[in-house]
């Protein structure tokens, strides 16, 4: 056997937790490594306390009981996010199976692998409506049909805090066939949320509003809507599960639990009420049902009447695959039925303005006629074949009979009035809550109606008629001809561009990302751009064109439609080290400093002349000589940042020199301007900041850690945020001039870095660009690993624009 796969002795204690003492496991209790480097077991990370007593922190952080560090952990994504300590797991004796007690061990599973940038960009919006894994809330196979049933198996904390055992109903979600068939490849094993992630990519964009929105509601409307919690997915394959809180008694048991009639009519009144304020509630949020059932309401242990939204959804779904109708006691109001059969006005979404509140009356009408007089098929019972007349005055006739002598007489009429053909002669649905209320209260209930202002919205959202209902699953209902399938942007995102012929392109090929799991394989288009002859220096746009510049001398020209090598701009006698372009009212300028201290000033046009606008050289100490970095501003200032560890302002209308900054102990390495002031790191390893207005100092970043000093080589600003890369491989992260962030990012310098909203990229000699999320909360900034892509020499500059990464090379290469 290979010393590389040998078993541990067989007297070898397995190693254990360092927390809970319990020896560690290759399924529930695996070994996990913490930001910090210790390994505890899941079950011990789930348990820790947060690293500060803020609601917000604790789903941002925990504190290590090894080594009391505050290490970054997202509580919403669980255990599961953390990487496992494979030689731990390589050291765990092997189970006992007798058939394969020759085969050599098992390779441990291949690790997880960090998210595709558009599946970070889900969970960022999903944070609070994707359970962890460890929430395990289904114990049971799912029934045939309908719902199933579970429990959530460890404690949740925020944003759901839910208690171990409490109970759910867990709605399948189908995924189109071609994300659900999709195997996982094996050279990796996607997490929790990954996998999670994916399928939720699957779903079409108005699918995952309709979840958020639910989400969202549900937890405004606590007391009259069942919490809907969000996705959850088995350590299987499919289906997504949509959890909602559940209640196991039902209204439905009112109609069997009738005894004293004064204490079923009031009961009933409770009920109707609660019932009218959940209506209403969801109108406020421009929510409609168009089907409902009384199945669809609950009773929780106080008696009070909820709405649950997992059932509603799951017999949305029962009639719009025609599984459901008046026979199984499903209420929906002639114009709903009327667009729910008419499948082509379905699939158009042509029902805009034509359903609002006025249907859910008729629904409300229906369960009240169900309340009152015991008789669900009564209520249900009326079909758009059979005689609206007839089934009106019967139902008349039974309703009176029920009421007749009790507080609740004048409820008659306003129930039947619920049931008009006409949406327009169907009362407000506060006008009936007033009704059931003022029947036993005579005083001013004005004050207790609920605000809701129906007037000044003008389209709702019905949820029979939304995507997520046909994405419902009932386990065993034959799928509808309308059910959405994934849309043509999956496509459009990974289409191959047709191959340039132009100078300068000289492939299109498809590059994996580390880290790109899920339905879209991680490929991504790239081309490369070739034209210089010596390693690439900076990247700039403006005028409509892409500008770098090498050391090579040259400045090569791309248009940026179609990425075609338009021109070379020549004129330096040295290296040059840095370029920007600065577009004015009248035109656009390209700037280039060189290693000999000269600046060339470029008019950018159409034309694109080869001769430069204006050039000068700084005056100083040969030395000394050399500009390292430019910037501009847009008080009409150039600066510039020399080897003499100096930083000078010249005026972009005359180009004479206004201002020499001083306060570097070394070279000017990188600038950066944002928000009014001038940011500088120099090889001294601090950043200076200045004001634009009067070029005077204003502050100096520096981390005061021992031995921390080390050359600033980049340096992006965006909002409060200033992040610069270093020489040694680390990557801090300023916010209002206080330090909030320092990883070690690469074991190589990181020559480029750039901020772009809260995506943050960085490459340097170690040849392979970061690309990371910036989280903050109320309490602290962290930086989550997105995906990685491995190029084929050192990285010296980093673009982004228009959704685009453009990447120079030291081989003298443009990725894009």
């Amino acid at each position: 056997m290979a010393a590389g796969t040998a078993s541990p002795p067989p007297d070898a204690e397995p190693p254990e937790c360092p927390v809970c003492l319990s020896p560690f496991d290759a399924a529930s209790a695996a070994p996990r490594v913490l930001p910090c480097g210790h390994s505890l077991c899941g079950p011990c990370i789930a348990s820790l306390p947060p690293a500060s007593a803020s609601a917000s922190a604790s789903a941002a952080s925990l504190r290590c009981p090894l080594c009391s560090q505050c290490v970054p952990f997202s509580r919403a994504l669980g255990p599961s996010s953390l990487p496992k300590n494979l030689a731990l797991i390589s050291l765990l004796p092997s189970p006992p199976n007798p058939s394969r007690s020759r085969t050599a061990a098992a390779a441990p599973p291949p690790p997880h692998v960090p998210l595709h940038a558009d599946h970070s960009r889900l969970l960022s919006r999903f944070r609070h409506a994707v359970l962890p894994e460890s929430a395990s809330p289904l114990h049971s196979p799912a029934p045939a049909a309908g719902l199933a049933i579970g429990s959530f198996a460890s404690d949740l904390g925020a944003p759901w805090f839910c208690p171990r055992g409490h109970p759910v109903s867990l709605l399948p979600i189908e995924t189109p066939a071609a994300a659900a068939k999709q195997e996982s490849p094996l050279y990796y094993r996607p997490s929790h949320a990954a996998r999670v992630a994916a399928a939720i990519d699957a779903l079409s964009a108005a699918a995952r509003d309709e979840v958020i929105d639910l989400v969202a509601v549900s937890s405004r409307l606590a007391r009259r809507v069942c919490r809907v919690y969000g996705f959850w997915m088995g350590p299987e394959a499919a289906p997504l599960w949509l959890l909602s809180e559940r209640h196991s008694r039902g209204v439905s048991c009112l109609l069997e639990e009738r005894s004293r009639r004064e204490e079923t009519v009031a009961l009933i009144r409770n009920v109707g009420m609660e019932v009218c304020e959940a209506f209403m509630g969801l109108h406020g949020e421009g929510l409609v049902l168009g089907c409902i059932g009384l199945g669809c309401f609950c009773l929780d242990r106080f008696g009070h009447c909820l709405l649950d939204l997992n059932q509603v959804l799951a017999l949305c779904h029962g009639v719009r695959v025609g599984v459901c109708s008046s026979k199984s006691k499903a209420f929906m109001a002639p114009e709903v039925a009327e667009v729910v059969h008419d499948k082509l006005q379905i699939k158009d979404h042509d029902f805009s303005g034509l359903l609002g509140p006025s249907s859910d009356a008729w629904l409300l009408g229906c369960l009240l006629v169900a309340l009152v007089t015991g008789d669900e098929q009564l209520a249900a019972g009326w079909s758009t074949e059979g005689s609206y007349d007839d089934w009106k005055n019967e139902v008349l006739t039974k309703v009176d009979a029920s009421l007749v002598g009790t507080h609740m007489e004048p409820w008659s009429a306003t129930i039947v009035s619920c049931l008009n053909y006409d949406p327009e002669g169907r009362p407000e649905i506060a006008d009936v809550w007033k009704c059931i209320n003022g029947s036993l209260m005579n005083s001013d209930i004005e004050a207790l109606i609920p605000n809701v202002d129906l007037a000044a919205r003008k389209s709702f959202m019905c949820l029979l008629l939304g995507e997520l209902s046909s994405m419902c699953s009932n386990l065993g209902a034959v799928e509808s001809d309308d059910t959405m399938h994934l849309s043509q942007d999956l496509d459009d995102k990974h289409s191959t561009p047709d191959d340039a012929s132009s100078g300068g392109i000289i492939n299109n090929e498809e590059v994996g990302a580390a880290g790109m799991d899920g339905p879209k394989c991680g490929l991504y288009n790239s081309s490369t751009l070739l034209a210089h002859r010596d390693c690439i220096t900076g990247l700039a746009i403006g005028g409509g064109f892409l500008f770098s510049s090498s050391y090579d001398k040259t400045i090569n020209v791309w248009s940026l439609q179609d990425f075609s090598h338009k021109q070379s701009l020549k004129g330096h006698e040295h290296k040059i080290t840095a370029i920007v372009v600065v577009d004015n009212d009248n035109q656009s300028l390209c700037i280039s400093g060189d290693s000999g201290s000269g600046i060339f000033v470029w008019c950018v046009d159409p034309s694109l002349s080869n001769e430069p606008l204006n050039k000068w050289y700084e005056s100083n100490d040969w030395i000394y000589r050399g500009v390292h970095c430019l910037a501009v501003s847009g008080t009409g200032y150039l600066y510039t940042g020399s080897r003499d560890k100096s930083i000078k302002a010249w005026s972009l209308e005359d180009y004479s020199l206004r201002c020499t900054m001083t306060g570097h102990k070394s070279t000017v390495s990188c600038l950066a301007v944002a928000c009014g002031i001038l940011y500088s790191g120099s090889w001294d390893g601090s950043i200076r900041s200045w004001w634009l207005t009067d070029h005077s100092p204003l502050s100096v970043l520096e981390d005061g850690t021992p031995g921390s000093i080390t050359p600033v080589l980049s340096i992006s600003t965006e909002l409060d945020f200033v992040v610069a890369s270093y020489e040694n491989g680390c990557l801090k992260i300023w916010k209002d001039d206080v330090l909030v962030k320092s990883e070690k990012l690469q074991n190589g310098a990181i020559y480029a870095a750039k901020l772009n909203d809260k995506w943050l990229y960085a490459g340097g000699w170690d040849k392979v660009v970061n690309i990371q999320e910036l989280l903050e909360d109320d309490s602290e900034v962290e930086i989550r690993d997105v995906a990685t892509f491995t190029c084929d020499s050192i990285i010296t500059s980093i673009l982004y624009w228009d959704g685009r990464l453009i990447v120079g090379l030291s081989n003298r290469e443009i990725k894009k």
